[in-house]
């Protein structure tokens, strides 16, 4: 006669009402856990999920901040799905999401191959390696602020910018170029400028994303390096038993096992260059409409919250979209 299983203290039976499953798990060997967490819950709600239902509301409505005799109140008129709807069938929106995507994607393909490359340089043994490891890393700790300024004066097209001023002693240039102006590339070939400048790969966008990955390449390739230190030695050494190349063994072995921190990796990557703004406007202001921009501009300019909150959601939802589609790539190679 078999006995039956005994549930374990803080895990009540499923056959017991849920009234008292979810007493016993608060009231168990689990409740300071649940206690201590609390706080963390509570700030959570408090500035993430109450906001962010309140911005939801907004994006249902025609919400405008109305001045009367120097006091101002919200006006809010509800219209439902009007304000997507509007986007969708707006072609500045499509032209800001063309433009989004193609930063969104340039970034993340220097990321990927540029930092991955950083991280395997970092992780050999060489004279100077921890120096070499920190001056890498400066440009992560230099503000957003100071590094879009810094790359303003870099790009700059009077006398004084520093990249005209180099390209003009290389004798490479002779006549300054105003890099941050948004003129078509790839001139000569007029077939693919009009579809470069419908991708929106213009002079400025490039630039832009030069200075843009100068700064967050090296928190990439501290990430990748971590994951690279985490690889047992062993396999690579089994992999040289076994004939295989230096290639063999980064496509083979490295790659593989890097797949969840860089999973990780173009997680959080995507979603901050999807809402990319502080570089962007402090350098072009309102002359790349990506749809970050174009979000600041709809509620701060246009006056337009319930447009600038609809726009904020599609980046959310596009944001959502893309991290599924890593995670379920990550989970379909390791089946």
């Amino acid at each position: 006669m078999s006995v039956p299983a005994t549930p374990q203290s803080g895990f009540p039976s499923r056959k017991a009402p849920l009234r008292r499953r979810v007493f016993l798990a608060l009231t168990g060997e689990y409740f300071w856990f649940y206690a201590l967490l609390l706080p963390s819950i509570l700030v959570l709600i408090g500035v993430i999920l109450i906001p962010m239902v309140f911005a939801f509301q907004m994006s249902l409505g025609n919400t405008n901040i109305v001045v009367i005799g120097g006091k101002g109140s919200i006006e809010s008129q509800w219209v439902g799905l009007q304000n997507y709807l509007s986007l969708l069938a707006s072609p500045l929106f499509w032209q800001a999401f063309r433009e989004t995507v193609y930063f969104w994607f340039v970034s993340i393909v220097i990321e990927v191959t540029v930092g991955i490359g950083l991280a395997v340089l970092m992780n050999q043994n060489f004279v100077g390696r921890k120096v070499f490891r920190l001056i890498v890393f400066i440009p992560w700790a230099i503000p957003t602020v100071v590094n879009s300024m810094l790359w303003g004066m870099i790009f700059d097209g009077d006398n004084y910018g520093a990249l005209n001023d180099l390209l003009l002693r290389l004798h490479l240039i002779s006549t300054q170029i105003v890099w941050l102006n948004p003129m078509p590339v790839l001139s000569q070939v007029p077939w693919l400028s009009n579809m470069l400048g419908y991708l929106g790969a213009n002079t400025a966008m490039n630039a832009i994303i030069v200075g843009d990955e100068w700064k967050t390449l090296p928190i990439v390739a501290v990430l990748v390096l971590a994951g690279l230190q985490t690889i047992p030695h062993e396999y690579y050494e089994a992999a040289r038993v076994e004939g295989a190349s230096a290639w063999t063994q980064f496509r083979r072995v490295t790659l593989p096992l890097l797949g969840p921190i860089l999973t990780v990796v173009l997680i959080l990557r995507t979603m901050q260059l999807l809402r990319a703004f502080t570089m962007i406007f402090n350098l072009e202001q309102f002359g790349l409409p990506l749809l970050s921009i174009q979000a600041y501009q709809q509620a701060f300019s246009f006056g337009s919250f319930g447009s600038g909150s609809a726009i904020s959601f599609l980046i959310g939802i596009i944001a959502l979209l893309i991290a599924f589609v890593y995670i379920k790539q990550l989970y379909k190679e390791e089946m």
